[in-house]
């Protein structure tokens, strides 16, 4: 880890964990204390009802920072919990996973693996794999954000 204005940064590798969930009370609470509970801090946190998703399950999509043996330990232990229907342990930048975020159009100018998409005349909204998307928002450059990061995994067809 190294040291910043703001705190220890963790240098460890960013990693998805893709969970397919029972629609249920108490299932993400279930799946957030695996990670309270090794130490692990949530970077992001996305779940959607199954009505919401085209497959019908609902699904979580965590991104966090674990060296490969915490990320393994935390998918063994994950995939034991009775509301977890499925779990795959996903690199950041597996090109099935989307990040995405709101920007302000006057700082629509992003670096390369990064597109942006004019929405209106002052906003855009700008897309890449996480470990692109975490590399320019942390940067000098970053554009001025108008909502929140959200993850998306591209379905198989």
């Amino acid at each position: 880890m190294s040291e910043e204005a703001n705190g220890p940064v963790d240098e460890s590798p960013l990693n998805v964990l893709a969970i397919g969930l029972l629609d249920r009370p108490g299932a993400a609470h279930g799946v957030a204390e695996v990670f309270s509970g090794r130490g692990l801090q949530m970077e992001a946190f996305h779940g959607t009802a199954g009505s919401l998703n085209p497959d019908g399950q609902a699904q979580a999509l965590i991104l966090f920072r674990a060296d490969p043996d915490r990320a393994n330990l935390v998918i063994r232990v994950i995939r034991r919990l009775s509301s977890v229907s499925s779990a795959e342990l996903l690199a950041a930048d597996d090109p099935r996973i989307i990040q995405s975020v709101l920007i302000a159009i006057s700082d629509a100018s992003a670096p390369m693996g990064i597109n942006i998409t004019p929405l209106d005349p002052q906003t855009a909204l700008a897309a890449g794999s996480p470990t692109a998307m975490q590399t320019w928002l942390a940067s000098s450059v970053a554009p001025r954000r108008l909502g929140a990061l959200r993850l998306d995994l591209l379905l198989k067809h």
